[in-house]
């Protein structure tokens, strides 16, 4: 096997997705956490998803829509920390389980200590 080749699961569940999601956008300089409210968790009850503390994940024609709610910290510029985001948890996801990221909307839920 040479290094081009890739070994990945034929089923990743959606939790994984959302473990991976999680991780990648904590490890973003700038994002403080990750967060979800009560509103979100009800509408979510009602159009199931995979989803996480802060992070939904939708398999759509074999591509993922990922959705993350984050707080930044205080004195960031928010659109850069954000677009950071987005570009690490794309890679971080498609990586690890072979399959393409159509879309990665960060919701910005706050800025400074929550």
């Amino acid at each position: 096997m040479n290094a081009s080749e890739k070994i990945v699961p034929s089923e990743i569940s959606a939790e994984m997705i959302c473990s991976i999601a999680n991780l990648a956008v904590l490890g973003v300089d700038g994002i403080e956490k990750t967060y979800m409210d009560l509103k979100d968790a009800v509408i979510d009850a009602v159009h199931p998803s995979a989803i996480s503390k802060g992070v939904k994940v939708v398999d759509k024609d074999g591509e993922y829509k990922i959705d993350l709610y984050v707080i930044t910290e205080k004195n960031v510029v928010i659109p850069k920390v954000c677009r950071s985001a987005q570009i690490k948890v794309k890679e971080s996801v498609e990586i690890l389980t072979g399959k393409p990221v159509a879309k990665v909307n960060i919701h910005g839920e706050g800025s400074g200590n929550y």
